[in-house]
């Protein structure tokens, strides 16, 4: 049987329907020397064993340590973490990135000491990699909503402003209606030279002060930033659905827009028919939200692929988290802690006060100074080593910015308002070296043969080849399952689902002659659902 022949009895049979599973699983036997009869069954359970359940191990991770966090936001990562029995990881990461959005540009750091042209602004991007279930929003929620207190007040006080506005502006129109008349009246009178000066406007229209939004297109959220230069923090509760809408086609400039976003630093300038030309001189956002492991393993086997979609977006976000799951659990009923609450919010509103066109600028102190140039010397040689695979050299190279960023935020949460001193600074670095074990869990995920196992074994558990008993490797890879969609990925997952007693390869058969021999792997009979791994 040539291979032609032999791979196209599997397209025949899904074309035709006078073409029986049995009659192409006798074919194969015949060539592979199985076992035959009069008609074909799937492969008996007997000399197989029960297959082994596969469970996906990923790279150990760093432990969260409070002693990361600043003194003033210390006490509500610990409330929150133990009252909705949460991995601290998750309280704290917001916590960060709150901080860098009520920041962003009212705060600027210069890393060295004498070069000024860089000058790095906090605003950071972040997410918590967890299952459907784990408390990912409310606990967002929980560590945003002092933030969003601030919004709220600027709101009510926009409201005010705009009735006590709207009061001024119908009381001018009836005084420049009186001018007018008088006007008039002076004008029409011979000999009258005395005409009543205008009235000046006088009057400046409020502008509602934004902190955070959710959900906007990027030609609002572009308008909003026009009118407010410190920049915005933006809370997505599906990061991957927005990571995934930015690669459709059409999207480009909103692309683009986003990733000039995150520097905080660059102009930016939409030109529309009827709306005239706006231009925000300084882009600025810190983000934030949540992400299913699933999701983001789809969404990076597209972004990592060496095409346009990989123009280090995903790199860029650095508070990136994906913790083990609590150990320990248990029922916990007690009131938040409020004290806590009003320290947090104390320093937010402390740092959102600062007039972002006068924002503070802070340098290292002489021993954080000396840290970091070690520091970011071992990192460029760390990024230069031909081990580091590509994907993770762009991500440590934005860790450039990261480091001086979070040492900034640490410093002005502590009250600091000129100098970051070394505590600050070692605490940066801490960072660092935590977040770094979270993203290789995180790219590690995507293109190793164990998980792409896992996704396989999920199929045959639930029924895939059941009925015929045996598939060729070029099935698996066409169906263009996430991570398998080549056939080397392919075979080595299969590879390592024959070592678990999923399946059995069987000799290749062909005319080599005619092609490469085709691959048949029989499937256990013995697989159940219950064997599908995590």
């Amino acid at each position: 049987m040539s291979n032609a022949t032999f791979e196209g009895l599997f397209e025949d049979r899904d074309r035709l329907g006078d073409i029986r599973a049995e009659d192409v699983g006798e074919r194969i036997a015949r060539e592979l020397g199985l076992p035959t009869g009069t008609g074909f069954a799937p492969p008996s359970n007997d000399g197989w064993a029960e297959p082994e359940r596969l469970l996906e191990s990923l790279p150990e991770v760093m432990q969260f340590d409070l002693d990361l966090m600043p003194q003033s936001i210390r006490p509500l990562v610990k409330d929150v973490a133990e009252r909705m029995q949460v991995p601290r990881d998750f309280p704290a990461v917001a916590a960060l990135a709150t901080l860098a959005g009520v920041t962003n540009r009212r705060a600027m750091i210069q890393p060295k000491k004498n070069d000024h042209t860089w000058q790095v602004v906090p605003n950071l991007w972040g997410g918590i990699v967890a299952p459907p279930g784990m408390l990912k929003s409310p606990v967002i929620s929980c560590m945003t909503q002092p933030a969003r207190a601030i919004e709220s007040e600027w709101r009510e006080v926009y409201e005010k402003g705009g009735k006590d506005y709207r009061s001024a502006v119908e009381f001018q129109e009836l005084e420049n209606a009186a001018w007018k008349e008088q006007y008039k009246r002076a004008a029409k009178s011979p000999g009258n030279s005395d005409r009543p000066a205008k009235l000046e406007a006088g009057l400046t229209q409020p502008v509602l002060r934004r902190l955070i939004t959710s959900d906007a297109t990027f030609e609002s959220l572009h308008s909003v930033l026009s009118e407010n230069p410190a920049g915005l923090f933006v809370i997505r509760d599906e990061l991957t659905g927005w990571l995934a809408g930015l690669e459709r086609q059409g999207r480009e400039q909103e692309r683009a827009f986003f990733l000039e976003g995150w520097n905080g630093d660059a102009a930016f300038t939409i030109d529309r028919i009827g709306r005239g030309s706006v231009h925000v001189p300084h882009v600025c956002m810190s983000m934030f939200g949540g992400i299913q492991p699933a999701r983001l393993r789809s969404y990076l086997a597209d972004a990592l692929l060496d095409g346009p979609s990989n123009d280090g977006l995903i790199q860029r976000f650095q508070l990136i988290v994906w913790p083990d799951k609590p150990s320990k659990l248990g029922y916990i009923d007690r009131l938040p802690d409020n004290d806590a609450i009003e320290r947090a919010a104390q320093v937010y509103r402390r740092i959102a006060a600062i007039d972002p066109a006068n924002p503070l600028r802070l340098q290292f102190d002489n021993e954080a100074q000396t840290l970091f140039e070690q520091w970011l010397t071992d990192l460029e040689m760390r990024i230069s080593d031909d081990d580091v695979s590509p994907t993770m050299q762009a991500h440590l190279s934005k860790y450039r910015s990261l480091m001086p960023s979070v040492a900034l935020l640490l410093a002005l949460a502590d009250g600091a308002s000129g100098i970051v001193d070394l505590h600050h600074a070692q605490q940066a670095c801490d960072w660092c070296e935590y977040l770094e074990t979270h993203a290789r869990r995180i790219y590690s995920s995507q293109g190793r043969p164990q998980h792409q196992a896992v996704t396989l074994s999920v199929r045959l558990a639930k029924g895939w080849k059941r009925d015929e008993g045996l598939f060729t490797l070029r099935e698996v890879y066409r169906n263009g399952w996430t991570g398998l969609d080549s056939p080397d990925a392919a075979r080595k997952a299969l590879s390592l689902l024959e070592e678990y007693g999923w399946v059995r390869a069987a000799k290749s058969c062909g005319d080599r002659s005619a092609g490469r021999p085709a691959e048949v792997y029989i499937r256990n009979p013995r697989i159940e659902v219950r064997h599908a791994g995590q």
